[in-house]
């Protein structure tokens, strides 16, 4: 029969790793949110910068392009559809949209 004393042993054991889980879950969650505001901030300050030497309707549209991009997650095909939507405003062709997309996927948020 196991005495008294060894199971306040395993209770007081478990209830310590229940708490250590805890908190290292909410650090997680701290810092993965923290994390998150941080790159989005900077990916409203690239679109900005971006959309500095246009004016206008033409940069308003480029920052809506942009920051839609961004929202949506940054990955290269929503590059790829941001970039394209501003070459073809621009009625960019040939050699001049193949150096626009090139420079707009380079500048845009990875």
């Amino acid at each position: 029969m196991a005495s008294p004393i060894n199971s306040d042993k395993g209770t007081e054991m478990k209830s310590k790793t229940l708490w250590l889980v805890g908190a290292a879950a909410v650090w997680c969650l701290a810092v993965t949110t923290a994390a998150a505001e941080g790159t989005k901030a900077d990916r409203v300050a690239d679109c900005t910068a971006e959309a500095r030497t246009l004016k206008g309707e033409e940069r308003e549209r480029a920052l809506a392009a942009c920051k839609e991009g961004s929202e949506n997650g940054h990955s290269q095909q929503n590059r790829m559809k941001a970039c394209n939507a501003e070459a073809g405003r621009k009625e960019l062709r040939g050699e001049e949209r193949r150096a626009f997309m090139s420079s707009c996927l380079k500048n845009k948020p990875q």
